[in-house]
């Protein structure tokens, strides 16, 4: 077994004895099979979540095992984390990252609003994109 150095890059690195490097990701991708699966052939831990309420729960599940650094989840799912994503910030974490991505079904839009809403009170006026 080579040992293992976790960084906080999202990447863990191994030595195999003989002088090389190689380096591992923890990045976790939670949705639906089709969404999962695309994130699983580079590389990803898949999580099967078919509905928001699923998703969210994986999503609280991981966050509170701190196993991953980077974590993606379909965009479409954007309302229903939203309170998890919240609580990592609260807490001043800054791990793990998400990245909320437009799945098959094309639903987008949900980040831009949250971005929209967020600059909105930053500003102190409705930002109209």
């Amino acid at each position: 077994m080579m040992p293992l150095i976790p960084s906080r890059l999202g990447l863990h690195k191994f030595f195999n004895g003989e002088g090389s490097t190689k380096y591992e990701m923890s990045v976790a991708v939670v949705g639906p099979s089709s969404f999962v699966t695309c994130f699983q052939i580079i590389g990803a831990v898949g999580y099967e979540a078919e509905d928001g309420e699923s998703v969210a729960e994986l999503l609280e599940h991981l966050v509170n095992e701190q196993d991953f650094k980077i974590i993606i989840i379909p965009e479409r799912f954007a309302r229903e984390t939203l309170p998890i994503r919240e609580e990592v910030l609260r807490r001043g974490g800054i791990t793990p990252i998400f990245a909320l991505i437009p799945d098959l079904t094309l639903e987008t839009g949900m980040r831009m609003e949250e971005l929209q809403a967020v600059v909105s009170l930053a500003i102190g006026a409705k930002l109209e994109l």
